[in-house]
């Protein structure tokens, strides 16, 4: 599955770099990619491994949570 924030205005380099901790520990995350600049980021990640909760659980807890992304985009 693909998760792609499109315009996340509470993206920071500090919350660029939490999300980066937290996603990459998260088991069946496959490729995150952030831009602080353009606001955007995408997660790839194993949907039999990982939940969608938990990556928007681990976003929440960076200071990125789901309500805060103006534009997202889901892919399966």
């Amino acid at each position: 599955m693909e998760f792609r924030a499109l315009n996340a205005p509470s993206l920071t380099e500090e919350v660029a770099t939490k999300l980066e901790t937290y996603l990459n520990n998260l088991p069946g995350v496959k490729r995150f990619t952030v831009s602080v600049e353009t606001r955007q980021f995408y997660i790839i990640f194993d949907e039999t491994k990982l939940s969608f909760n938990t990556v928007a659980q681990a976003m929440a807890k960076s200071g990125c949570p789901i309500q805060s992304i103006s534009a997202a985009l889901f892919k399966e």
